[in-house]
């Protein structure tokens, strides 16, 4: 399996990243990539749900969450692949909060796809994390 995480620093608290990040129904609002994002259940592991980007609708699935830590989504995006998104969010020190994302990809085609294209596809990351991190800081009145 490939790895790639970009993480951003934000002086929102982890409460704050947290609540935005898992209202999945207003991802559009600081997520670039995301026209809608739709759970078909709550924010916990085994929920499905679909995903519409630039690139298409797609099926997803929460398949690990730690509340008020992290989570892990899951889509298939090219077939014979499996794409792990692997969000987390941790309190640092000085009061500033670390969000982090990465990517793996598995499934048959996994390693030769995500060689090609997990780098590419983390390094859109920074960016969007920021808009999470302004959109927790505004929601504290910090941005």
């Amino acid at each position: 399996m490939a790895t790639n995480e970009r993480s951003v620093e934000t002086a929102a608290s982890p409460q704050a990243v947290w609540k935005i990040w898992t209202d999945t129904a207003r991802w559009q609002e600081w997520n670039p990539d995301v026209q809608s994002m739709v759970l078909n259940g709550p924010f916990a592991a085994g929920t499905t749900g679909t995903m519409k980007t630039k690139q298409g609708t797609r099926a997803v699935q929460l398949t690990e969450v730690v509340p008020g830590t992290s989570f892990r989504l899951e889509t298939t995006v090219i077939p014979l692949t499996r794409f792990a998104f692997q969000c987390q969010v941790v309190a640092g020190p000085a009061g500033k909060t670390t969000i982090s994302q990465g990517i793996r990809v598995g499934g048959p085609l996994g390693g030769l796809v995500g060689g090609m294209m997990a780098h590419q596809i983390a390094d859109t990351f920074p960016g969007l994390l920021q808009g999470l991190a302004r959109k927790a800081e505004a929601s504290e009145g910090r941005g």
